[in-house]
């Protein structure tokens, strides 16, 4: 077989795991990468380790994985090299190696491999397989957001905002949150909006309400800004129904602040039809979350309903 040849082979077996393929089309696909694999070609090795990671077309195999990507990667295939070193460098993993971690991904990042800048940064940031030095760090973050990496880009703008080992520059951090933002990363858009808000970019709090819109589903401290913004038309035009919708899924997964909130919606009426019981509940649900008004508000409610046994929570 020669090199032409193992291209091809490869190609189809790539087109048919990429897409919706029956079990046949998948053994299809590892007997493809296995011809491959076996005329000595880095290729099929990789597809046929990624194969067995993942159980398709084969059975599911980690250490006949890791034996193909180490065999790959003697031959400097370097996706195999940055599987081996996402496998050495979690902590948790059956091979987890510090030392080997970041022998693969230096060699992944000599060899241009974009995602491999952000993991090598981190190694040397915390000092993980090497020593310690926030100078290389920075250096592949910035390579990584260079090449269009928007979690080194964040990273990166981490280090410049705060004391991290090199001079602080917020103009830079700014710079790079937004890059990171545009790549989708959700905790530059809570940055970006925290920026905004406190009036450190063009656009306000406007601006900001749009940030942690985007990023409301993945940060719950944004959803909560955001329901607050609405709440008091702080930048934006109020919306107590808004912020009710916004606070309510919060309240509901057990944070003390959103549920206090809710409650004191439910019993003035404010943004939901009112309904003291409801109320009650959601101020009682504030209080077992240790939130430090709620307490005094419930013994206050309580005293005013006299002799009134209101469940809150299940309890009388």
């Amino acid at each position: 077989m020669d090199a032409k040849e193992a291209e091809q082979l490869c190609v189809e077996a790539v087109q048919i795991i990429t897409r919706e393929s029956t079990d046949e089309e998948n053994r299809r696909a590892a007997d493809l990468f296995r011809s491959v694999a076996d005329a000595g070609y880095s290729q099929g090795m990789f597809g046929l380790a990624e194969l067995y990671m993942a159980g398709k077309g084969v059975g599911k195999d980690v250490a006949k994985a890791v034996e193909l990507y180490r065999q790959a990667a003697e031959k400097d295939n370097i996706p195999a090299m940055f599987r081996l070193g996402d496998m050495y460098s979690t902590e948790d993993g059956p091979y987890f190696d510090p030392g080997k971690a970041f022998e693969c991904f230096t060699k992944c990042c000599e060899g241009g491999f974009t995602p491999a800048f952000n993991y090598l940064g981190d190694l040397y940031f915390y000092g993980v397989g090497t020593e310690r030095d926030a100078a290389k760090a920075s250096e592949m973050y910035g390579k990584g957001a260079q090449a269009g990496d928007g979690s080194a880009a964040f990273k990166l703008a981490c280090m410049y905002e705060g004391d991290m080992g090199i001079d602080a520059d917020e103009e830079r951090a700014k710079g790079l949150f937004l890059q990171a933002a545009r790549f989708g990363v959700p905790e530059a858009m809570f940055r970006l909006a925290v920026f905004a808000y406190e009036g450190k970019v063009e656009g306000g709090k406007p601006l900001a309400a749009e940030w942690y819109s985007r990023c409301a589903e993945q940060i719950p401290i944004a959803r909560f800004n955001l329901a607050t913004m609405y709440f008091t038309g702080d930048g934006v035009s109020q919306d107590k129904e808004k912020a009710f919708s916004l606070y309510l899924p919060l309240a509901d997964s057990g944070d003390a602040d959103a549920a206090f909130q809710i409650g004191r919606m439910y019993l003035n009426g404010e943004g939901v039809h009112a309904d003291p019981q409801k109320g009650f509940e959601y101020i009682g649900k504030a209080a077992k979350g240790g939130h430090p008004e709620a307490a005094m508000l419930l013994e206050n409610l309580r005293r005013r309903q006299n002799t009134q046994i209101i469940k809150i929570d299940g309890t009388d």
